[in-house]
């Protein structure tokens, strides 16, 4: 009598084992294919790829870099700006591409030249042609200062600050540059002179009345005569 044997009980079997070996052999073919692929960091090369704290110094500098190269270029003579604000405010904005850091206010880029009437510790007076005689025009000096104005017109904005404090920080960093700036200036009374600054306008409504003061924050001060 032959032996029983069950059909198909050994090749079973051995898929079994095949499928038991195959699959450990599997994962340690990938792990070491995955090493082979893998670079690995050094200490430094971590380091440099986590992100960089923010600086308000640092970002204050590369605006104030910017607006002194960018602006002188795009600044529109202050006259141009006050008649056509005085007309109507979202026109002039439009034409004259203000931004608009927060409703109904507007930052135009402007250059003012003129002579210097009077100079105080806020500001210096100054007489330029084309503007109505009751627009006083002032370029801010010392506590008038403001560098969020600058910021603002840079296209600084919150979301690229992590929070309110350091968003501020950077306003008085620029404050720093600008006050640097006029500084080197030295003396302006009675001297001609030829601003690059920034304009902040505040215009509820849609025009400016010729008596409302005008108030130029400095980027770039040059003593013409």
């Amino acid at each position: 009598m032959s032996a029983l044997t069950v059909p198909g009980s050994a090749s079973g079997w051995s898929r079994r084992r095949v499928r038991q070996v195959a699959g450990p052999v599997a994962v340690l073919l990938l792990v070491v294919v995955m090493a082979l692929d893998t670079r690995f960091l050094t200490r430094d090369e971590v380091a440099a790829l986590a992100p960089k704290p923010f600086d308000p110094a640092a970002s204050s500098a590369e605006l104030w870099n910017r607006a002194r190269g960018e602006l002188p270029g795009t600044a529109v003579p202050l006259a141009q700006v006050v008649q056509a604000l005085q007309t109507d405010v979202k026109a002039a904005a439009a034409s004259f591409k203000a931004a608009t850091p927060n409703q109904n206010a507007y930052a135009f880029p402007v250059t003012v030249e003129g002579v210097i009437t009077e100079a105080g510790d806020s500001g210096a007076r100054v007489q330029v042609d084309g503007v109505p005689a009751q627009t006083a025009v002032t370029v801010a000096a010392g506590p008038a200062l403001n560098g969020s104005v600058v910021r603002d017109a840079m296209g600084f904005t919150f979301a690229q600050a992590p929070d309110q404090t350091r968003f501020q920080q950077v306003g008085d960093e620029l404050r720093k540059l600008m006050t640097a700036e006029l500084q080197k200036a030295g003396t302006l009374a009675g001297k001609k002179v030829k601003v690059v600054g920034v304009m902040n306008v505040v215009a509820p409504t849609n025009t400016v009345p010729p008596a409302k003061p005008v108030v130029v924050q400095p980027i770039t001060v040059e003593v013409v005569s």
